[in-house]
């Protein structure tokens, strides 16, 4: 029979051990999440990349940066890029030769802002009342926009949104800030 120190002994380093099986777990899906976020972090930049060759292309403009790359990469250069490849409206954060959206600060340019970004802005800001995605999609793209169009717009008025250039109450309407 055991004496009721060796039970609480036992009850105790079994707890002990629970708990640092538990640390271990947390530290592994710490580090987990980490690498998750690094891949969410490339797959956005990857996507903005992705909006600002598709609007440079519907504008006419991609073949313009041809005799302007950075070496044997074919990469554009940020001095033959114009204002897209400034800072937009100095915001704090924003490096110079930053091409995603800054956060608002004041005297912010939202005519500065990268790809479509800028012509989002202007359409809810303009807008007499609150706008949902179609609304936008159709003043951007016509009739015609499809599905995967909306979902893209979609994801950069929820940006504009977390970066303060537009306001959301519930996520689905959209207006322009009054400041």
């Amino acid at each position: 029979m055991s004496t009721p120190a060796a039970v609480l002994k036992r009850r105790l380093r079994d707890l002990e051990a629970r708990a640092a099986e538990l640390h271990e777990r947390i530290a592994v899906l710490q580090r987990e999440a980490v690498q998750v976020e690094e891949q969410v972090t490339r797959w956005r930049i990857g996507g903005e990349i992705f909006e600002e060759v598709e609007q440079e292309l519907r504008e006419g403009r991609a073949g313009d940066r041809g005799g302007e790359a950075d070496g044997a990469s074919g990469v554009p250069s940020a001095a033959g890029s114009g204002e897209a490849a400034e800072s937009v409206g100095d915001a704090p954060g924003a490096e110079s030769g930053s091409r995603y959206v800054p956060q608002w600060s004041p005297g912010a340019d939202p005519a500065r802002l990268p790809g479509l970004y800028a012509e989002i802005v202007a359409f809810v800001s303009g807008a007499d009342r609150p706008v949902r995605v179609p609304d936008v999609v159709r003043a951007l793209f016509g009739e015609g926009a499809g599905r995967s169009r909306q979902e893209g717009v979609r994801a950069q008025l929820k940006r504009l949104v977390e970066r303060c250039w537009l306001a959301s109450g519930d996520g689905r309407s959209f207006t322009g800030v009054s400041r």
